[in-house]
């Protein structure tokens, strides 16, 4: 699905429920509560999406804090703090644009509720400008890993958002409230509970629905391959030559040189590669295990006939411990049963061997890097359990989700 069948969706859900505002509720001036709903409704599905997997979205919200650390450093004990507090900070962010859109549906608090969603969307406005002009993050995450917008397509939809939201502001004394007040607080209460517990479902466990490009199923080896007729990159490369006699700098046109007569007094500088076209990547282009030496064994495995239990351990600073121990339990059995277990880890193989050996219990596992990056995707717990048979994703699980070896055994390996 792209953006503008999504709008589609959204203006045609706030057609129906302006009707039904009309002739069920005598509601008038039936533009405002078109944009009333419209909004409305786009926010519901946006913090939605969002709640389905938290941990993406505080994955995302890391990273513009940690660029803003380097880009305000003088801010830097507000940003450290909030990529610690990412989660938190994330989960908040979903409940409370889940709130406000339900709070726009219902009519529910119309000053406050508006207020809030001005405040709002002139947050995610920043980042995605911030994103547009820099190029710094490449994916906002406005529809979690549901949708995909490049940060331009972010921008410009929020900065549509805001003008949608300020006339709503304008006519807001048209905007009332679907059921009585204490009626419509009840509701609006229970539709935030629900969120709440839906969010944190998903946060404890793995996300209940699976957006990323890691779904069970998936060949690995497959996904790592160009897909048929890609379009390839292309760039050109353009020069910086310094005249010998004034020092001057000149930058030369696209693939120019200094002519040729004159190519004597010119001194090269730099080249430099601009990107005249992106082109296609592989579904899982980051993907890759490579043993101590920095070579990319990821082929032994894809190849592997057995079933392959990998500990997935992004960051091992910030692995459960009490996670790890309960994991490797359920691993060792794994291995007294014959199957092939070994650790994946984005932090330093050294550092992992140490942690390994303090917590082993029967056997010690094969350790292997993998970058962080595609092993939070693949599991957005830490640690997590993957499951692999000749490339193909069976299984993965956050380790609140597993209980005993013969229960995995029966419900994967087949």
């Amino acid at each position: 699905m792209d953006l503008i069948t999504l709008i589609g969706l959204f203006a045609a859900i706030a057609v129906g429920l302006t009707l039904i505002g009309k002739f069920i509720f005598s509601q008038s001036n039936l533009p405002i509560n078109f944009l009333r709903y419209f909004v409305g409704v786009w926010f519901v599905f946006s913090g939605v999406v969002k709640a389905i997997d938290p941990s993406g979205t505080a994955i995302k919200m890391e990273e513009y804090f940690e660029i803003f650390e380097k880009s305000v450093p003088w801010l830097a004990f507000l940003w450290k703090f909030s990529v610690e507090h990412a989660l938190s900070i994330s989960f908040f962010m979903i409940i409370l644009e889940i709130y406000l859109g339900f709070a726009l549906i219902l009519g529910a608090r119309k000053k406050t509720t508006i207020w809030l969603l001005i405040l709002l969307i002139l947050f995610f406005t920043f980042l995605t400008g911030y994103s547009a002009k820099t190029g710094k993050v490449t994916d906002c995450g406005c529809f979690g890993d549901f949708l995909k917008l490049a940060p331009i397509q972010s921008f410009y939809k929020d900065v549509f958002l805001s003008v949608l939201i300020l006339i709503i502001l304008l006519g807001q004394k048209n905007i009332k409230e679907l059921f009585g007040k204490l009626l419509g607080k009840i509701v609006l209460m229970a539709f935030t509970l629900v969120s709440i517990v839906f969010a944190y479902r998903n946060i404890y466990w793995e996300p209940i629905v699976d957006f990323r490009p890691y779904q069970i199923g998936t060949s690995v080896p497959e996904g790592l391959r160009l897909p048929p007729n890609a379009k390839p990159y292309k760039y050109e490369n353009v020069y910086t030559y310094k005249n010998k006699k004034t020092g001057a700098l000149k930058t030369f046109p696209p693939n120019q040189f200094p002519d040729a007569a004159d190519y004597d007094n010119w001194e090269y500088v730099d080249r430099k590669d601009i990107m005249i076209q992106k082109g296609d990547d592989p579904k899982l282009k980051d993907f890759g295990i490579k043993d101590a030496e920095g070579v990319d064994v990821s082929n032994d495995f894809f190849t592997e006939e057995q079933y392959i239990f990998f500990i997935i351990i992004p960051e091992l600073k910030k692995v459960n411990v009490d996670g790890y121990k309960k994991m490797i339990k359920i691993v060792d059995a794994a291995a007294d049963d014959g199957r092939l277990v070994f650790i994946l880890t984005g932090s330093l193989l050294d550092d992992m061997q140490t942690f390994a050996d303090k917590y082993k219990q029967e056997y010690e596992y094969g350790i292997f890097n993998t970058d962080a990056t595609p092993l939070k995707t693949i599991l957005r717990s830490n640690p997590g359990l993957l499951i692999l048979k000749k490339g193909i994703i069976v299984g993965k699980y956050h380790y609140n989700e597993l209980s005993t070896y013969s229960d995995l055994k029966k419900s994967v390996i087949k």
